[in-house]
């Protein structure tokens, strides 16, 4: 399937070699330049957790290494990023869970709704055991996965025409959703409308009602200046997701020694750093919502039983695409508490 392309364009891509990975100066004194490439904003937690990894990278190599980093989609965006590792164009690049189905199915199951129970929960399982074996999983598949950040907890569902109290509330209405094909089947279950747009194009889709509402995290509703579009938002907490870094496993095994070691420990100290400012301005980008009158509602427990039973009815159409042992190992987590 994907995994066949994949390991094709990376063969490809190696022998090509890498234009990005130069050097100045006299053989003594050179500098190793590294691009970034990013859809996250200087604003964001994720946009300044990069921002700090690249520093810290030029710092702990005693800069013999420097990172280019591009934020806000300048390079390539939240996609396009990956696609520009795979074939070389970048040495670093990211995006959400969901934009990774195309290149590996280790994140497939934080797609799936209603597999993580709470915020103290996922934290736990990420910066923790199932964290690491997601980075096995990643390491297998050609990826070296450098971060693994926090990106503003649960998703709202959130719309300009009216409040949604229950799936039945959706039909007939214009969803922008990822790449994600278990995002657009959940949305397609819950009744509405599914288009994949870039993060990018947002803004003007909802602006022109090409779409009528989106399915993301405060933080980038309120950074993106979304919410000033946008009128009601439904806190149904179906589903949870990462933002990451990462870079292809063998060009990351090129890089000298002292530098891989550079890369490591920048990434693990932005990583706390990004998380650490991930969560003050989750609640922050809450009360900017209040501010410009978006209506948010939190469904009763019945409610919330039509949304579990109905996101969850497409979890049958994912067995054979989802990692099964990852799911069971998160799943477990949770009911031994």
């Amino acid at each position: 399937m994907k995994a066949q392309l994949l390991k094709f364009l990376l063969t490809a891509a190696t022998a090509a070699g890498f234009a990005m990975g130069g050097t100045t100066g006299a053989l003594a004194q050179s500098v190793t330049t590294l691009k970034l490439a990013h859809g996250a904003t200087a604003d964001q937690a994720i946009g300044q957790a990069l921002q700090k990894f690249g520093q810290l990278v030029e710092q702990k190599s005693g800069k013999a290494a420097k990172v280019e980093v591009h934020l806000a989609g300048s390079l390539y965006n939240e996609r396009t990023s990956l696609e520009a590792i795979v074939n070389g164009a970048v040495d670093f690049g990211g995006g959400s869970n969901a934009n990774w189905a195309a290149f590996t199915r280790t994140l497939m199951f934080m797609d799936l709704p209603y597999v993580i129970n709470d915020e103290q929960a996922f934290k736990r399982m990420m910066h923790g055991q199932i964290g690491q074996e997601i980075r096995k999983r990643f390491e297998k598949d050609g990826f070296k996965l450098l971060m693994i950040l926090d990106n503003g907890g649960f998703r709202d569902v959130v719309n300009t025409k009216r409040p949604i109290r229950t799936p039945a509330d959706l039909k007939g209405l214009k969803f922008r959703t990822t790449a994600s094909p278990v995002e657009i089947a959940m949305f397609r279950a819950w009744g509405a409308i599914p288009t994949a747009i870039d993060w990018a194009e947002v803004y003007n889709a909802l602006s022109s009602g090409v779409v009528d509402g989106e399915f993301v995290m405060p933080t980038w509703l309120a950074t993106a200046k979304h919410y000033e579009v946008l009128k009601h938002s439904t806190r149904n907490r179906a589903v949870i997701g990462v933002q990451t870094l990462a870079m292809r496993k063998d060009r990351f095994d090129k890089l000298p020694v002292n530098i891989q070691k550079a890369v490591l420990e920048a990434a693990t100290e932005a990583e706390v750093y990004g998380n650490q400012l991930d969560e003050a301005m989750s609640e922050k980008a809450r009360a900017y919502a209040a501010s410009l009158g978006v209506q948010t509602y939190t469904p009763t427990d019945q409610e919330m039983q039509q949304w579990r039973s109905t996101g969850r009815s497409i979890w049958k159409d994912y067995e054979g695409k989802v990692d099964k042992d990852l799911l069971k190992m998160v799943l477990d987590s949770q009911s031994k508490g």
